[in-house]
């Protein structure tokens, strides 16, 4: 399935309206693909506040590689300066089994769990991006 948004608010709203199917689906692991400034970090916001995370509480987590919001059950984890992770470089899985996980830069992981929401953003112009989405099943 493919979606278009045509502004930063919108990448916003749908990442909350993916947010709110997510939690009623079950679904515990969202990767993100994308390139830098394809807006990941703001399509997460809008996830997270489905999950009741206030905007501010989102950022580009460039040193730091798991927010954790323990009250909301919910994990933003950024993979930015990481290099290709393996099961057992770190341990990722007790994350994707204790709530739910936004992954940024997850083509950096080489295995994710079934279930899993992948998520490709791509940039069509400054405002313009495409978000296309594919279930891992099982």
């Amino acid at each position: 399935m493919k979606i278009f948004t045509y502004s930063e608010e919108e990448t916003k709203i749908l990442g909350k309206i993916i947010g709110s199917f997510i939690k009623s689906q079950g679904i515990k692991v969202l990767a993100l693909y994308g390139e830098m400034g394809a807006g990941k970090t703001a399509f997460t916001k809008g996830i997270a506040s489905s999950f009741g995370i206030q905007e501010k509480d989102i950022m580009s987590s460039s040193f730091v590689i798991v927010s954790n919001y323990e009250d909301k059950n919910f994990y933003h984890i950024d993979l930015y300066r990481l290099e290709n992770i393996e099961r057992e470089d770190i341990d990722f899985w007790e994350y994707f089994e204790s709530g739910t996980c936004v992954i940024e830069w997850a083509e950096k992981l080489t295995e994710l769990p079934d279930n899993s929401l992948k998520i490709q953003i791509d940039i069509v112009n400054d405002q313009t991006r495409v978000f296309t989405l594919e279930v891992k099943d099982v």
